[in-house]
């Protein structure tokens, strides 16, 4: 798949919590509203950042999960029905400046949702997570960590060319004007919505619809399917993403593996697809401590072709339930003709070259 697009797209506490408890002062007797956040920042070295093999040393936000904040909050309405509301946003732990997808760095640029939870479900109306994504978090080698996972590839196939990605389908991961559904059948995870691309006169234009489907049992299975149609000149271009995956517990190890299948189609052009696998192994070799190796691979099969290769080294050390060390050592091996949705670190490794990672940091939640 060519890329015609970006490739990737807190204040202090103290005022948050000063301006969050003022505003809701009156409303929190009666609700349940909860101030949340994440800072992750570590230092990464990368040994070729480009075709002429310069290095790079630099302060790295999000290192394995993205820097946030946010609130979320239900209200009990009575038997057994509840209103809930999710706020979350995206900010760089390294520069305090925000961040977003594409076009996009609004206030709350990853949820702004509102709906009711009941014994039917949960059904929520605004921008959210894609129920696409939710049933993979499971069955990803490294759970969707926010570095050198298949996060990567998962956004870069779902951007149609002409597609404003920021306000609309957020490269997949999030989407705006969205309408879903979730929820839960003993070990069966279910989640579906559909996305509203709000064109006058064409209801097809920026449409997204999603499907998550897992399966949480003596072993974990998911499956996930989305297609995401384009707007303005790229308003008949269309990708659609097919996921499946596994996950087998075996004492203090967890062997996983995911394979996405995902095609991209625009008039006049012949249709071009990438496959991405990942297979992995979580190791949990004591209490404070997990290590996990993963191999990842993508292909281009369409229009352009070649094949990145990577393997991933980490370990997680809890020093705390909201405070974690961690460090990972990544190789990337990127074709000349291997698109960045192929690779699981495009952006900070050329094509043509083999690369190394090096990034170690801390991770506090609050």
């Amino acid at each position: 798949m060519t890329t015609r697009y970006p490739a990737r797209s807190l204040v202090r506490r103290s005022l948050i919590g000063v301006a969050v408890l003022a505003a809701t002062a009156g409303a929190a007797q009666a609700q349940n509203v909860t101030l949340f956040g994440r800072l992750d920042v570590g230092f990464q070295f990368t040994n070729k950042v480009n075709p002429a093999g310069d290095s790079l040393s630099e302060l790295k936000n999000g290192g394995i999960l993205p820097s946030i904040w946010g609130m979320r909050g239900s209200e009990d309405l009575g038997n057994g029905l509840k209103a809930v509301f999710n706020l979350e946003s995206d900010f760089g732990g390294d520069t305090g400046g925000s961040r977003g997808l594409g076009s996009i760095s609004s206030a709350f640029g990853r949820q702004a949702n509102v709906g009711l939870s009941g014994g039917f479900g949960t059904v929520l109306l605004g921008r959210q997570y894609s129920p696409a994504i939710i049933a993979e978090l499971g069955t990803d080698p490294r759970g969707y960590k926010e570095s050198y996972s298949m996060l990567l590839p998962y956004a870069l196939t779902q951007a149609p060319a002409g597609n404003d990605v920021g306000p609309n389908n957020g490269l997949g991961i999030f989407t705006s004007n969205l309408v879903s559904y979730s929820n839960s059948f003993g070990p069966v995870n279910l989640g579906v919505a559909y996305g509203f691309g709000e064109v006058a006169g064409d209801n097809s234009a920026g449409r997204t619809i999603s499907l998550g489907l897992s399966y949480s049992g003596p072993v974990v299975v998911s499956f996930s399917y989305q297609t995401i149609r384009g707007l303005g000149v790229g308003a008949d271009d269309e990708t659609k993403r097919l996921g499946v995956g596994l996950a087998v517990p075996l004492g203090d190890f967890t062997i996983k593996g995911l394979f996405a299948k995902a095609e991209y189609e625009s008039p006049g052009v012949p249709t071009d697809k990438v496959d991405n696998f990942g297979v992995g192994a979580d190791w949990r070799w004591s209490p404070a401590n997990s290590a996990t190796l993963a191999l990842y691979q993508g292909k281009n099969k369409g229009i352009a072709d070649g094949t990145t290769r990577s393997i991933v080294l980490s370990n997680d050390h809890s020093l705390s339930k909201r405070t974690v060390l961690y460090g990972q050592f990544v190789h990337v091996d990127r074709d000349i003709n291997a698109g960045a949705e192929t690779s699981i670190a495009a952006g900070g490794t050329p094509a043509g070259q083999k690369a190394s990672i090096i990034n170690v940091g801390i991770k506090h939640d609050f």
